[in-house]
């Protein structure tokens, strides 16, 4: 390890040191900090992504943040601050197609198409109305936490963390 190199690159290298029961204690630590602002984002994302592991190779996460919204796509974890988010299949499924559009107004029927598949046919706007009101419940934490996903009467819905 060279001095000289970059804070993340050494980073990278001491976090790969660990086993992988260490890193994953390293990983819960940071992200349960009550104080996330403690930590630059970009040190964040580094250490989580050396987190995904398959045959002792490194693999990056998906990992979007937006505001104080952190989601992880193959670890299913959605997390607003510090306070994991306990979301259903579909529920996941939904704010994954809206946070990868963000600010892109999603119809009901692509919406539909995309959280049910070929099961599709059969789904209501009011089934996704009840789907996106629950998921919009569990990501207001508090009453001046952001509208992750909003309504567009009539359209469908989209993700923005406003800001």
């Amino acid at each position: 390890m060279d001095i000289s190199e970059s804070g993340r690159q050494i980073g990278e290298k001491l976090f790969a040191l660990l086993d992988t029961e260490q890193q994953k204690d390293l990983l819960q630590y940071i992200l349960n900090r009550e104080n996330l602002s403690d930590f630059p984002d970009i040190f964040l994302c580094t250490v989580s992504k050396c987190h995904g592991f398959q045959n002792g190779s490194v693999q990056p996460l998906l990992e979007i943040r937006e505001g104080n919204l952190y989601f992880c796509l193959e670890e299913r974890t959605v997390c607003v601050g510090s306070q994991e988010i306990e979301l259903t299949a579909k529920e996941f499924d939904a704010l994954h197609l809206l946070i990868v559009n963000k600010k892109r107004v999603l119809t009901f029927e692509t919406i539909a198409y995309h959280v049910w598949g070929e099961e599709y046919i059969d789904v209501t706007p009011k089934t996704i109305h009840n789907l996106l009101s629950r998921l919009r419940q569990k990501l207001q934490i508090a009453p001046e936490a952001p509208e992750y996903v909003i309504s567009v009467r009539g359209v469908g819905y989209k993700f923005d963390a406003g800001i």
